[in-house]
């Protein structure tokens, strides 16, 4: 009958410390492997809630631009006046002091048929903002409380908007020079920092005024 020695009972001391070793190397490995996928689908999701804001604020200016009055309002250009005006009248577009952009539709108030508001889109700190002022059934319509503002877009860079002349092509807004005729088209080109490097993204988008 044999015997076995000693020595073949169990793990050396040696043979457990790398066994311990190899398991805390595979460990790190995997805890990398497990950071580097929650960083990546936190950035993923940071950059889909940026997208779904922006969708949403071009649907509503969109919206807005779609619902705006046309013979509803109590004064139209006739004449030498509606032959030089690029954009509708109720569309207007300027700059003021401290906002480089400014502009303000007459609607049609949503909730309320036959009712009319103003409501106006400004970028300010590079925030960009809406307000609607209250539903009238006449004019002149109350303009927006500045307390029911709307912050729908944050780290905007920039906010310009073109309007297409037939026979003239793309003009900036606002326009200095008259329009031989109405726009039927306008362009908006958003520049937005995103992601974490913090790059600048333009966007562009095209609406009818037809």
């Amino acid at each position: 009958m044999t015997t076995r020695s000693r020595g073949q009972d169990g793990f050396t001391l040696i043979e457990v410390m790398i066994a311990i070793a190899l398991m805390a190397v595979l460990s790190v490995m995997a805890w990398r492997g497990l950071d580097s996928v929650s960083r990546a689908n936190s950035a993923l999701e940071r950059r889909t809630e940026e997208v779904a804001q922006l969708l949403r604020a071009l649907d509503q200016l969109e919206r807005d631009l779609s619902q705006r009055a046309t013979i509803e309002l109590p004064w139209q250009p006739s004449g030498s006046a509606a032959a030089n005006a690029l954009l509708p009248a109720a569309l207007q577009v300027r700059r003021q002091a401290e906002l480089p952009f400014f502009m303000e539709i007459v609607r049609a108030a949503p909730a309320a048929p036959g009712y009319w508001q103003r409501v106006q889109w400004w970028q300010r700190g590079g925030v960009l903002y809406r307000a609607a002022g209250p539903a009238a059934a006449s004019f002149p319509l109350p303009p927006p409380d500045t307390k029911d503002r709307v912050a729908l877009l944050d780290d905007v860079t920039t906010f310009e908007l073109r309007a297409w002349e037939p026979g003239a092509g793309w003009r900036q807004l606002p326009a200095v020079a008259p329009a031989r005729t109405g726009a039927t088209g306008m362009e908006l080109a958003l520049g937005m920092r995103s992601g974490a490097d913090r790059q600048v993204q333009t966007y562009r988008r095209v609406f009818a005024l037809d």
